[in-house]
């Protein structure tokens, strides 16, 4: 999986003291950050960028990097990413019983 992050930890307007936690152990290393849920803002600005509308409530500044340190390699897991492999024709799209009147009320 490729992120947009390359390598560099995405900057939250409102980090707090417990928002990024980080552990290393056995050769690798994670870093998380857990903030709230996205306000209307970068809701729009995400479904624009998107296509697609995203979840009304969506952690939109976590994330998760796994990254072992002997090789490099690295992974990054972040909803943007997540939600942009999403299929966006609809043709294989699996949808709950309420999606259309969901979709119409957005």
């Amino acid at each position: 999986m490729t992120s947009k992050f390359n390598g560099v930890m995405p900057k939250s307007p409102l980090p707090g003291p417990d928002a990024d936690a980080s552990i290393t152990q056995n050769g690798f290393r994670v870093i998380t950050r857990k903030l709230p849920i996205l306000k209307a803002g970068p809701i729009e600005e995400m479904t624009e960028k998107l296509g697609i509308t995203p979840p009304e409530m969506i952690f939109g500044d976590n994330f998760m990097h796994i990254e072992h340190l002997a090789s490099g390699w690295k992974i990054d897991f972040n909803a943007f990413d997540a939600l942009d492999r999403v299929d966006k024709t609809g043709e294989a799209m699996l949808k709950v019983s309420y999606s259309r009147e969901w979709q119409q009320n957005r």
